[in-house]
């Protein structure tokens, strides 16, 4: 609907994590791909919102923590609407929750972008698909799964069981380190029962399912579902 506040989630091409100055760079989004809502964001799209208010107009755009307004990271210092998707430069305040989102980004778990934004033009094909041609971009934002219930996730439709198996080894490692504050901690156990959850659906589907799906045959064993679990329990 035509000025309502949407979001979309897309996995991170991070090109660059500095935790020293706390700098991040990257893609907020990405064009020309339909995603599992049925929507294009055209190239293009967030060319005019990004002139008039990116830096280099009234630099209203933010880069939040989890869409979370009271948890602003600070406003990039490059925007650009690239062919591939909307590029951003962008420091990020060393705040407690700061610190949390550099940790995630080095350790690979924050493997998620999600921008904020009313859409101005859209069309409609006879499949149903919807191109977005222009929107009015508010905010990006960093996105640990789980820590936003008004932005479900939707990333593991494209994650193989290896994959799902490989984050989880990543945040069982994080919660044993001890170095996030309590609410870092907080949004990764969400995200690990996120994780958990769907792994389990996934080995269970493997089974029950006739047709074969997209993961190796060693990820799809039970043992490694028991494997997980017994970390989990730990």
């Amino acid at each position: 609907m035509k000025g309502l506040l949407e979001y979309k989630n897309f996995t991170a091409e991070i090109k660059d994590i500095d935790a020293k100055s706390m700098t991040v760079t990257g893609y907020w989004s990405k064009f020309g791909n339909v995603d599992y809502d049925d929507d294009i964001i055209a190239a293009g799209a967030a060319t005019k919102t990004i002139a008039e208010r990116g830096p280099m107009g009234s630099n209203e755009i933010f880069f939040l923590n989890q869409h979370n307004w009271s948890q602003p990271h600070g406003k990039p210092s490059v925007l650009e609407a690239q062919e591939k998707g909307i590029y951003f430069e962008s420091k990020v305040a060393p705040t407690s929750y700061g610190k949390d989102a550099i940790i995630l980004y080095q350790e690979g778990i924050v493997v998620q972008h999600s921008i904020g934004f009313s859409t101005v033009k859209a069309d409609y094909d006879k499949q149903g698909v919807r191109t977005i041609k222009e929107i009015k971009l508010y905010e990006g934002s960093n996105v640990t799964l789980g820590a936003n219930p008004d932005t479900p996730f939707t990333g593991f439709k494209s994650l193989t069981m290896s994959e799902i198996n490989d984050q989880i080894s990543k945040m069982i490692k994080l919660l044993k380190d001890g170095s996030l504050t309590d609410e870092g901690f907080g949004r990764l156990e969400i995200a690990l029962k996120q994780f958990q959850l769907e792994a389990y659906n996934l080995g269970k589907s493997s089974l029950e399912s006739k047709e074969p799906i997209s993961i190796t045959p060693e990820a799809a064993k039970p043992n490694i579902m028991e494997a997980i679990i017994k970390q989990l329990e730990k």
